[in-house]
């Protein structure tokens, strides 16, 4: 009785093996055709882009179809440090030196628009925002007033208010320019008087 409680439980041992060898390849049968599968979806995938994107410089002469926002500016994929800037260093970037970027901020937020030297170049119209936040500017129109070309934005209306938001919203989303940073901006005075009202304001650049 004993060898033959032996002989069955070696028989139940064996094909107690053999089970779980046969589950281990079924299993591992099928995590491979499973790869296989996901291999051709992102060979389709690939290739249905590729197609896409060709189609879309046939016509457009863009990657996207003519949509352009920072999600198509292929530098805003580029890994970069956000940096903190003071007023004085910020100043520095104002299109002086070629060998520097062009920034400007706008709500405490910094982008380098050295893309759009055209704009912001030494020497144009606009370059007077260039490496300083001159948000009340932005906000009024105001061009032609030194006393406008800066963060104090006290005073203005709703409408010009709502300005600044649109351009800073811009710059955001801009398929050109990219976010470098923030400045840290001196705390305006409360007491100090409120820049007037500014007439014969000149049109902001796109």
């Amino acid at each position: 009785m004993t060898e033959l409680k032996q002989r069955k439980s070696a028989l139940t041992a064996r094909s107690s093996t053999f089970a779980q060898q046969k589950h281990r390849t079924v299993a591992h049968a099928s995590r491979e055709h499973r790869l296989v599968w996901w291999k051709i979806v992102i060979r389709i995938a690939a290739t249905l882009i590729g197609l896409n994107i060709c189609l879309s410089y046939l016509i457009t002469e863009t990657a996207f179809w003519g949509h352009k926002s920072k999600w198509t500016n292929w530098r805003n994929y580029i890994p970069r440090s956000q940096r903190v800037f003071t007023q004085q260093e910020l100043a520095k970037y104002d299109g002086s030196n070629a060998e520097l970027p062009i920034l400007l901020a706008i709500e405490g937020d910094v982008y380098d628009v050295t893309l759009g030297r055209g704009f912001y170049g030494l020497g144009t119209t606009y370059n007077l925002f260039a490496g300083r936040d001159a948000s009340r500017a932005f906000g009024t129109n105001c061009l032609s007033r030194k006393d406008h070309l800066t963060h104090d934005t006290r005073g203005l209306t709703e409408d010009e208010l709502a300005g600044i938001k649109s351009w800073h919203s811009l710059f955001e989303n801009h398929q050109r320019y990219v976010k470098m940073g923030t400045v840290e901006l001196k705390p305006i005075d409360p007491d100090t008087p409120i820049p007037p009202p500014c007439d014969g304001a000149h049109p902001k650049p796109i």
